[in-house]
């Protein structure tokens, strides 16, 4: 059994690759005609998917306790294997992006096709301490990701016009992703990346943590960023709306 959840958050059971194949071409052609999606593009997220951990589509329940860790160079083997496994095993179009994005300088951005330059320069940042988050384990494993990073380490959120930010960057912790392994969604793991990223900030002397989340809750995939209610709840409030997004912040 294969299941793979379109970016759209349309879910796709599969028995196997081909039939995976056959249902995702269906797919695209009746919801994203827009878009050019090749068969080719098809292809090489299947051959994604091979390589990570296969969902069944099955949750899984957190029975056991979590412990939250900031990334440090010591645990760049934990993160890439989380990226390579099991953070995107649902959503294999994303899983060359290891969470570089918005650290990205390049000028063209890639996922699958560089998956491997997008690994190896992450893996450096982390090696030399330039890469920021926190890894949620349970069981001694990864199963969940938060990054969280000093904003002027984030040169992508400048060029993204809704993410533009007033006031001094130097006083701003950013809260830009989360990832949760498929089977431990919905639990409140990334609440509690939330909470252990604010507090992690704080210790680090940021004055506020900021944060980027749609106006209206899409998919698990696109509402990466983190969902607006939860971070309200967290003591977060808006500080700019946008015309998808809002800047949320919380005085630490």
């Amino acid at each position: 059994m294969a299941v793979i959840n379109c970016v759209c958050g349309h879910r796709l059971d599969c028995a196997d690759d081909a039939a995976l194949f056959a249902a995702y071409r269906a797919h695209s052609n009746d919801a994203h005609a827009d878009l050019t999606i090749t068969d080719d593009d098809i292809h090489k997220m299947i051959a994604a998917a091979a390589r990570m951990t296969r969902w069944d589509g099955t949750t899984k329940t957190i029975d056991g306790p979590v412990e939250i860790r900031a990334l440090k160079p010591e645990l760049a083997g934990d993160f890439l294997c989380f990226f390579d496994r099991d953070a995107f095993q649902d959503n294999p179009d994303w899983s060359g992006c290891y969470c570089l994005f918005y650290q990205y300088t390049g000028d063209d951005w890639n996922t699958v096709e560089a998956a491997a330059t997008n690994r190896a320069e992450k893996e450096a940042l982390i090696v030399r301490g330039e890469a920021h988050g926190y890894l949620a384990y349970l069981d001694g494993a990864p199963i969940g990701w938060c990054h969280a990073a000093p904003r002027t380490t984030l040169p992508g959120l400048n060029s993204v016009p809704e993410f533009q930010s007033d006031g001094d960057h130097e006083e701003i912790g950013a809260i830009v992703c989360f990832n949760i392994a498929a089977p431990y969604r919905g639990q409140g793991l990334a609440r509690r990346l939330l909470d252990a990223a604010c507090d992690g900030l704080r210790e680090q002397g940021f004055a506020l943590a900021e944060a980027y989340p749609a106006l209206r809750a899409h998919s698990d995939a696109r509402d990466y960023h983190g969902r607006l209610e939860m971070f309200l709840k967290a003591g977060f409030a808006v500080h700019r709306e946008g015309e998808r997004f809002a800047i949320v912040r919380k005085t630490l």
